[in-house]
């Protein structure tokens, strides 16, 4: 079985970085620049925001950690988005999930400016991605997309998966993960079918599909007995398993079935934070573009 490891593209990419950082400070008199807004330091999306920052530091990226209050109203959250919309000097904005209760809404990633929503969750960068008939469209026409789901393709592309013709069924249908895959999926070529909790007979599905990317969130309940011979499966779940370690939505014993599959941690998560980082530099670079 082959494994779909995204350690060594995640290298790259992020050894690419200093040297576009330089270019740009180079320009603007500043390196590129992050903000992160996060309500809860003390969680797992608070570590996960300080390795962040801790990675770009070491890209060359400059970042301003915002932590509000999680008793702030509504309405200063709306300012402080507004904010760092209009700072000069910031090119990207980030905002932790999870938030506090009814802060997560469309209004809240409709606030962010475009051009510096680098998970591609506004109303606008989200059309745009619907919009496109190509894949190399994303590129060109110069918008942002999630990044976790630019990564599978980005997984695919890498280790020589053909999506052109193929048939791939998506787990999950989340505006972060499953939908805008399945879009960039069809853009490249492939006939996606997008399960969901309203799919009646899931494993039915996978077994007539080659291509199998699980973004479901649920532990381990992928089985092999849900999938066609020599399969290939990406992970894109990350939970914690019954011992409270990392695991992804795929059972270890599917790796008996499969002809590929992503490891979960060592897939697709590694290269989602390095292309996190990369839009953050392409950011600074369309500002000097523009």
């Amino acid at each position: 079985m082959k494994k779909l490891e995204g350690k060594t593209l995640s290298a790259e990419i992020l050894a690419s970085l200093p040297a576009r950082c330089g270019a740009v400070k180079a320009v603007l008199g500043r390196a590129p620049s992050l903000a992160i807004i996060n309500f809860y330091p003390v969680s797992p999306s608070g570590v996960y925001a300080r390795k962040k920052a801790v990675a770009c530091e070491k890209a060359g990226i400059s970042v301003k950690m915002y932590e509000p209050s999680a008793g702030m109203p509504y309405e200063e959250f709306r300012e402080l988005i507004i904010e760092t919309g209009k700072d000069t000097d910031i090119d990207a904005v980030m905002i932790e999930r999870p938030l506090p209760a009814g802060f997560d809404r469309q209004e809240t990633w409709d606030i962010l400016s475009a051009e510096k929503d680098v998970d591609g969750l506004s109303t606008l960068n989200a059309g745009r991605l619907f919009q496109i008939k190509k894949f190399d469209e994303i590129e060109k026409k110069g918008f942002f997309v999630p990044c976790t789901a630019l990564s599978v393709v980005k997984l695919m592309q890498y280790h020589g998966i053909q999506a052109a013709g193929a048939q791939i069924a998506v787990a999950g249908r989340s505006s972060v993960v499953g939908k805008p895959l399945a879009q960039m999926l069809t853009a490249l070529n492939a006939t996606v079918t997008l399960c969901h909790t309203g799919t009646k007979d899931i494993p039915a599905v996978f077994r007539e599909n080659g291509i199998i990317i699980s973004a479901a969130g649920k532990p381990k309940w992928v089985k092999k007995e849900m999938l066609p011979e020599n399969a290939v499966l990406i992970d894109v779940g990350t939970n914690m398993d019954e011992n409270g370690k990392i695991c992804g939505d795929a059972d270890p014993g599917c790796a008996e079935i499969c002809s590929a599959m992503s490891p979960v941690p060592g897939g697709v998560g590694p290269l989602t934070k390095a292309l996190l980082l990369e839009a953050v530099v392409k950011a600074a670079e369309k500002k000097i573009n523009r």
